[in-house]
C-alpha cells in the first residue's frame, strides 16, 4: 500500500476518534448560576442530599454577567427597586457568582479524568552517534551513524482503573459546586436583609429628623413668645433663659438627627454596593401596620430554619466534600492501571561512515498497559489521610454550630414576633 494511502487511512481514523472524544466532554457551565443578579434556587432536600440537582442553563453567548446598572438621580427608589439594584451591583453577590462558576469548572475538570487524553506531538532533528565495533572490522574500533528524522506522533493516554480515586474527586467537585451555589443564594439573602435593615433604619432616622425639626420650630415659637412677653414686662429673665436653652437643645437634636440620617443613608448606599458619592434618591416608607403574630408554632419555625437555611445546607455539602476527600485519600493506597498508545510516522534517513543515506517513511505504533502502585512515599499518603479525617470532623462541628445558631436565631425571632403588640391607652 502506498505511503499516501496509509496516511489518508490514519487521518480518517484519528479525526472521528478526536470528534468522539470532544463530544463526550461535559459542559460544566450548566452547574453554575445563570447570572449574578438572581439567587440560585435551592433544590428540595431529596435532591440536595445527592447534591446532583443543579439548574440547567441556556447557552446564550459568553457568560460574562450583565453590565452594572446606571443610577437615575431623578428617580425615587423603593425597597424592591433597591434590592434589585443591589443584586445587580453589589460586589458580594458577583464574587459569590464567580466562586460558583469556578466550582462548576472544577466539576468539568474532574469529569475529564474519565476520558482519554489525546495529544499530537512532533520531533525533528539530526544526530551523529559513534558506536563501538571490533577492530577486526574497522581499524579505529568505532563507526559513526548520521541520522535525520521527523517523527509526527499521535499519543493517547487513558487511565482505566484507579479503584475509586476519580470517583471521589468527581463527587468532591460536585459537592463543592453545590456548596458554592448555596453560598451564592445565601449571599443574596444576606444582601436582601442588609438592604431592608438599612432602608428601615434610614426611614426611622428621617422620621426622627422630621420630629426634631418640628420640635425646633416649636421651641423657636415659644422663645419668640417669651421674648415678646419680656418686652412687655410680663416674662422674667429666668423664663427667657429657659426658652433659649430649649431652643439650643432643639438645635442640637436637629444636628444630631441630621448626622444619624446621613450615616443611615451612607450605610444603605454601601449595602446596595454604590460609592459614597452616589446620588441616590430614596422613597419614603409607606405607613403599614405591624405584622401580626406568626401562625406557625415556634418548633415549626426552628424546623423550617434548620431545613432551608443556606448556611446549613452548605455545611451539609462540606461534610460530603470532606468524606469524598477521605475516600480519595484511601484510594491513594491502591494501584492504578492505564493504557498508553502511540502511532507515529518515521520520516528519516540513515548514513554510516559518511556513506549514502538510506531513507525510511513508515508507520510505527506501540501499545502499553501501565501498572502503577506506590509502595513507599515517606508518609505522604498517611498524612493526607489524617488531614482528610480531620476535615470530616471539622465539617461535622461546623454543621453543629450552624444548627445551634439557626435554632437560636429562630427562637429569638419567633419569641419576639409572638409578643402581642397593644397600643397605649388614651389618657
Amino acid at each position: 500500500m502506498p505511503h499516501e494511502v496509509k496516511r489518508a487511512v490514519g487521518l480518517a481514523v484519528a479525526l472521528p476518534a478526536a470528534l468522539l472524544i470532544a463530544s463526550c466532554m461535559s459542559d460544566e457551565g450548566r452547574l453554575a448560576p445563570d447570572s449574578p443578579e438572581h439567587p440560585w434556587p435551592i433544590p428540595p432536600q431529596s435532591a440536595a442530599a445527592h447534591a446532583s440537582t443543579v439548574p440547567e442553563r441556556e447557552e446564550a453567548g459568553e457568560r460574562g454577567g450583565s453590565a452594572k446598572p446606571l443610577i437615575d438621580s431623578t428617580h425615587r427608589y423603593t425597597l424592591p427597586e433597591l434590592m434589585d439594584l443591589a443584586q445587580r451591583n453589589n460586589p458580594q453577590t458577583r464574587e459569590a457568582w464567580e466562586r460558583a462558576r469556578q466550582a462548576a469548572a472544577q466539576v468539568g475538570l474532574a469529569e475529564s479524568a474519565y476520558l482519554p487524553q489525546l495529544s499530537a506531538e512532533a520531533i525533528a532533528g539530526i544526530q551523529r552517534t559513534p558506536l563501538p565495533i571490533p577492530a577486526t572490522l574497522v581499524p579505529q574500533g568505532y563507526f559513526t551513524s548520521d541520522t535525520r528524522e521527523v517523527l509526527p506522533t499521535l499519543a493517547v493516554k487513558w487511565l482505566l482503573f484507579d479503584f475509586g480515586r476519580r470517583d471521589a474527586a468527581d463527587a468532591a467537585a460536585k459537592e463543592n459546586s453545590f456548596v458554592a451555589n448555596v453560598s451564592f443564594t445565601g449571599a443574596h439573602q444576606r444582601l436582601a436583609y442588609s438592604v431592608s435593615r438599612d432602608y428601615f433604619v434610614l426611614g426611622a432616622a428621617r422620621g426622627k429628623l422630621e420630629a426634631a425639626e418640628k420640635a425646633l420650630q416649636t421651641a423657636r415659637i415659644d422663645q419668640d413668645a417669651v421674648d415678646a412677653r419680656r418686652k412687655n414686662g410680663v416674662a422674667t429673665v429666668v423664663e427667657v433663659a429657659q426658652a433659649r436653652r430649649q431652643t439650643a437643645q432643639a438645635e442640637f437634636n436637629v444636628a444630631r438627627a441630621q448626622g444619624a440620617e446621613r450615616n443611615a443613608y451612607e450605610a444603605l448606599i454601601a449595602s446596595v454596593g454604590l460609592m459614597p458619592t452616589a446620588n441616590l434618591a430614596i422613597a419614603p416608607i409607606i405607613d403599614e401596620r405591624l405584622p401580626s403574630s406568626p401562625k406557625q408554632a415556634l418548633d415549626a419555625l426552628i424546623e423550617n430554619a434548620l431545613s432551608n437555611r443556606p448556611d446549613i445546607l452548605a455545611s451539609l455539602g462540606k461534610i460530603r466534600v470532606a468524606e469524598a476527600n477521605l475516600q480519595s485519600a484511601h484510594s491513594d493506597h491502591r494501584p492504578s492501571v492505564g493504557l498508553v498508545t502511540q502511532a507515529y510516522q518515521n520520516i528519516g534517513a540513515l548514513s554510516t561512515q559518511g556513506g549514502p543515506y538510506y531513507d525510511v517513511d513508515r508507520l510505527g505504533w506501540s501499545v502499553f498497559l501501565q501498572f502503577s502502585w506506590p509502595l513507599f512515599d515517606g508518609g505522604q499518603r498517611k498524612s493526607r489521610e489524617s488531614m482528610a479525617r480531620a476535615e470530616v470532623g471539622a465539617a461535622h462541628d461546623a454543621l453543629d454550630q450552624a444548627r445551634v445558631a439557626a435554632a437560636g436565631l429562630a427562637f429569638a425571632t419567633g419569641s419576639i414576633a409572638a409578643v402581642p403588640v397593644t397600643p397605649p391607652s388614651a389618657p
